[in-house]
């Protein structure tokens, strides 16, 4: 029997994940400024480049959306134990 790519992903993990993308999506929506001062420090510093972080906080309350609705999913798939194969 060929297991899938994905069978590591057992119920706990996928709680694990979905808990760690939620909560970094509310801080990241909760204080925007400090991911920009973040990303703008690792700039200055020559380890990325990234010209998003002039946008404003939209762009890091965009991110953090995304990662809480990616939280949601991820938790709501363990919890009701619908996995994906």
């Amino acid at each position: 029997m060929r297991t899938s790519s994905v069978a590591f992903m057992g119920p706990g993990f996928q709680l694990i994940v979905g808990a760690i993308l939620l909560l970094w999506g509310a801080l990241v929506i909760t204080f925007p400024r400090l991911v920009i001062k973040l990303a703008l420090a690792a700039e200055r510093a020559g380890l990325a480049w990234n010209p998003q972080a002039r946008w404003g906080t939209a762009w890091v309350r965009l991110l953090g959306t995304l990662l809480g609705i990616g939280g949601l999913i991820t938790l709501g798939t363990a919890l009701f134990g619908t996995h994906s194969r």
